[in-house]
């Protein structure tokens, strides 16, 4: 049987920090020297790849060719199967508060800001772990999303999320990390209600363009997980200035 990439995963897949998934209004200026030096590094580089949109079809080919040449199972979602399935999923942070309030930029789900004029491939690494790509019509949205994530995990290194569940508390700490990208952001996130953990590790690297961001849940082996994402988004742009 085919393999197919269902809503809830695609939500993992879809709602993290540094993939372009946060809104880009209210940025502030008061991160940390610390966290901006770990988190957003850019990475000299003399290539052109990302500069342009790539289309739905090109995203697909360059995660498919990765797929194949890193032996990988996928499955592998493309722009027309993933965007119904993202848009049409229930939201998990509905009714969910944050605070403070403005680092609600950081849970943001807002897929269909997300996906407005620009194509997305998602290749799923098992269930939990992700490999995006999200190519935007004008490289100024990724550029600003950039300069938000700086100041948003400066200011928001800590905070809360409470529900009819309970409360949970959430700690971000940016991660050192190096591509191939104009830029590279990284880090490592930790939620914890009290009695359940939860740790993820992304690394996002962006030119231009287009943003390639590599998603790990509870890794058992964080630095490994950054090395593997390192290469996987080398790949990945790799196979996209092949075309």
């Amino acid at each position: 049987m085919k393999k197919s990439i269902k809503a809830g995963a695609l939500l993992v897949a879809g709602v993290f920090v540094l993939s372009g998934c946060g809104s880009s209004e209210g940025s502030s200026d008061s991160g940390s020297a610390e966290t901006k030096s770990a988190s957003a590094k850019p990475t000299p580089t003399t290539q052109a790849v990302g500069e342009k949109q790539y289309t739905a079809d090109e995203l697909e080919k360059a995660l498919a060719a990765v797929m194949k040449d890193k032996n990988l199972d996928g499955p592998l979602g493309n722009d027309e199967t993933v965007r119904p399935e993202m848009m049409n999923a229930v939201d998990p942070l509905e009714g969910i508060t944050i605070a403070p309030a403005s680092c609600d930029v950081l849970a943001s789900t807002n897929i269909n800001k997300v996906l407005d004029n620009a194509y997305i491939a998602v290749l799923l690494l098992n269930e939990t772990d992700s490999l995006t790509v999200v190519s935007h019509s004008d490289p100024a949205v990724l550029e600003k999303q950039v300069e938000d994530n700086d100041s948003l995990l400066g200011e928001c290194a800590q905070y809360t999320m409470e529900g009819p569940g309970g409360q949970a508390t959430v700690i971000n700490k940016g991660i050192e990390a190096s591509t191939d990208a104009d830029t590279t952001q990284a880090f490592h996130s930790i939620t914890s209600n009290g009695t359940v953990e939860e740790g993820i590790t992304q690394v996002a690297g962006a030119s231009g363009t287009t943003n390639i961001a590599a998603r790990f849940v509870n890794s058992a082996d964080p630095e490994a997980s950054v090395a593997e994402a390192e290469e996987l988004i080398d790949a990945v742009y790799a196979e996209l200035e092949k075309q």
